[in-house]
């Protein structure tokens, strides 16, 4: 499932609207750019799904951190640098491994594509 406006509903706390829809809606703009910049469209299903599904995880996560004393002065972009890496992503899930590798895989990748897209 590519990503899409549903997540943004999916994403809500409700601590801040006027910030979750902000950066929601940054998020689900990047997390569309990097599906098609790594062309998931003509992946396998499975791989699409893994992606999706690490993708709308992540979201959630940011959107959290966002509205939490810590994000609250950050971009998106600054909380996507904050939160990927070249090695992994943020704990999310503590109870599966499997899981928490999607996300780790997704992550690294999102951070290639923050740097290539920040050095151009």
């Amino acid at each position: 499932m590519k990503p899409n406006a549903t997540w943004i509903n999916d994403w809500k706390i409700g601590i801040s609207p006027a910030l979750e829809a902000t950066i929601a809606n940054e998020l689900l703009v990047f997390f569309t750019n990097f599906w098609n910049e790594q062309g998931l469209d003509n992946k396998s299903k499975t791989t699409r799904n893994r992606y999706a599904n690490a993708l709308h995880t992540l979201g959630g996560y940011l959107v959290e951190k966002a509205v939490s004393d810590n994000g609250l002065d950050k971009t998106t972009d600054e909380l996507l640098f904050e939160y990927t890496d070249f090695d992994e992503g943020p704990l999310i899930y503590l109870d599966n491994e499997v899981w928490q590798s999607e996300v780790d895989m997704v992550c690294r990748k999102i951070h290639q594509y923050l740097k290539k897209k920040t050095n151009k």
